[in-house]
């Protein structure tokens, strides 16, 4: 009995978490990289819009970690559709873009984390973790240009607009 209680904990611990990218490279890459930690693991992954919706939808998913620029939508649509359908999802931005309008876009959208692709190896699972304890990630090249502040006004502007909208 003792160990299936203990087998229930470790399980309860684990996040779930989905990849959308749709470079196959950057998937299998990401995938080894998070699947190394105990309490992560990635359940699905995607390489458009409508896949990753249906991986959300079937998966019991804690995060979702998602390219900016994909060949059928950015990640900013994607963040809008996943926040419409899942408010509490989380979700973590990774780009090859630090440019003003896709950073603040990302935030507005609902995401809690931006990291550049040149800093995923060293940096994911940190802002993963990030990401899941509630808190804001921004990787360096990000936090160069736009100071917590400023980005935790954005998420805050989208906060508001959220709530009046149900009103």
């Amino acid at each position: 009995m003792d160990n299936k209680k203990n087998n229930m904990n470790i399980k309860d611990r684990i996040k779930r978490i989905t990849v959308v990218d749709d470079h196959p490279v950057v998937l299998e890459g990401l995938e080894q990289l998070i699947n190394r930690e105990d309490d992560l693991v990635v359940c699905a992954t995607a390489g458009n819009a409508k896949d990753a919706l249906e991986a959300v939808k079937k998966e019991q998913v804690d995060l979702v970690i998602v390219d900016m620029l994909l060949r059928d939508t950015t990640g900013i649509q994607i963040t809008i559709e996943l926040k419409l359908r899942w408010p509490n999802l989380y979700i973590l931005i990774l780009s090859m873009s630090d440019d003003q309008h896709h950073v603040k876009g990302a935030f507005q959208a609902g995401a809690r984390g931006y990291l550049t692709k040149d800093e995923i190896s060293e940096k994911i699972i940190l802002a993963i973790r990030c990401v899941l304890g509630g808190e804001i990630y921004i990787g360096k090249r990000i936090a160069q240009q736009f100071s917590r502040k400023t980005i935790a006004s954005w998420i805050l502007e989208a906060d508001t607009k959220e709530t009046m909208g149900k009103l």
